[in-house]
């Protein structure tokens, strides 16, 4: 991603979120280019994406 940001001399996003429809056989992507995450000593990459997941199978069930 790095790569491709510079080599299109584009800004790299902060937050990228992908989800695959397999009954619809469709992909959904939203990219976010603030700042989405804060510094939290009790808050991972892990735990961010943990949450996010729990929301898109709540939201797709």
């Amino acid at each position: 991603m790095i790569k491709l940001c510079k080599e299109y001399n584009r800004e790299m996003p902060t937050e990228i979120k992908m989800v695959y429809d397999v009954k619809a056989n469709k992909l959904t992507a939203d990219y976010k280019y603030e700042l989405v995450h804060t510094i939290d000593s009790n808050e991972t990459a892990s735990s961010v994406a943990r949450r996010w997941f729990e929301q898109v199978k709540r939201e797709h069930i």
